[in-house]
């Protein structure tokens, strides 16, 4: 998308969210980030912050790092050089198993759903991180207490079924899905267990006008409650629409920073992305 089309769509009316305040502290800190593979520098010096309830958007060319910036935030590569912060702790050396557990959820750029399991099975898979008490033996003999702990489980499953539209596919399995399909099971899985930070990498990809609209709805859904949201996205009329804040990458290091109207009205930006 052209940077006037982008303008024409982030000026709908009441579609743009409020810009953050300089009191808000950040969810999440990339501080000097830096990444080599070898002989080749994939980040270089990045530095971002995400605070509660804000959606943030990551924007740049292919080959800018962008993906491989939100593996070392999700803990899935480690960064050459430079640290990760979230909810206050240092979680640069943390698995991206610790850090999901502290709330930190995320989407691939290429849909990952357990292909086998049923669309419902792979929203429960997300919750079972959290046990029941009672281990093998509590299974056996079906305890009361995990009776009703797999009850709410099932419901928390179908809420988020239902708000993804994915409801009459439940009892499908996942991988015999369309590619938009599989990544509203891939969102729904994320949010099951309400995360304080989400990560949507490419989440429009596969979605035809009415997936994203609907995606759309549950990035400011989840922002209203507080959730931050980190979007990379190509899409620059969604990313637009969407962001309080937009940072720009730009050959492994940050080019721009700023509000959606401010990435627009920068030259250096047109020139390497938006033109």
């Amino acid at each position: 998308m052209s940077s006037r089309d982008a303008e024409r769509t982030s000026t709908a009316p009441g579609s743009a969210p409020a810009p953050p305040t300089a009191a808000e502290k950040p969810l999440l800190s990339v501080a000097r980030v830096s990444k080599h593979f070898g002989g080749v520098q994939a980040l270089t010096d990045v530095c971002l912050d995400v605070a509660a309830g804000r959606v943030h958007g990551l924007i740049g060319p292919n080959g800018a790092g962008k993906t491989t910036l939100f593996d070392i935030i999700s803990g899935i590569t480690a960064a050459s050089v430079g640290t990760v912060t979230y909810i206050g702790q240092d979680v640069t050396k943390k698995s991206c198993t610790a850090r999901a557990r502290f709330g930190m959820r995320r989407t691939f750029q290429r849909a990952q759903v357990f292909s086998w399991l049923s669309v419902e099975d792979n929203v429960l898979a997300a919750l079972e991180w959290r046990g029941g008490g009672g281990g093998v033996l509590a299974d056996l003999v079906a305890w009361p207490t995990r009776r009703s702990l797999e009850k709410t489980r099932r419901e928390q499953a179908e809420q988020v079924l239902e708000w993804c539209g994915l409801a009459d596919s439940r009892r499908v399995p996942a991988g015999s899905l369309p590619l938009g399909r599989q990544r509203l099971v891939e969102l729904a899985r994320a949010i099951v267990d309400q995360p304080q930070l989400l990560l949507l990498d490419e989440p429009t990809s596969g979605l035809d006008e009415t997936e994203s609209e609907r995606l759309g709805e549950f990035i400011r859904s989840l922002r209203d409650k507080g959730t931050a949201v980190l979007l990379v996205e190509h899409d620059a009329g969604f990313v637009m629409r969407m962001c309080d804040r937009i940072a720009v990458l730009n050959l492994g290091s940050v080019l721009a920073e700023g509000t959606p109207a401010e990435i627009q009205a920068n030259e250096a930006v047109r020139d390497a992305y938006l033109g």
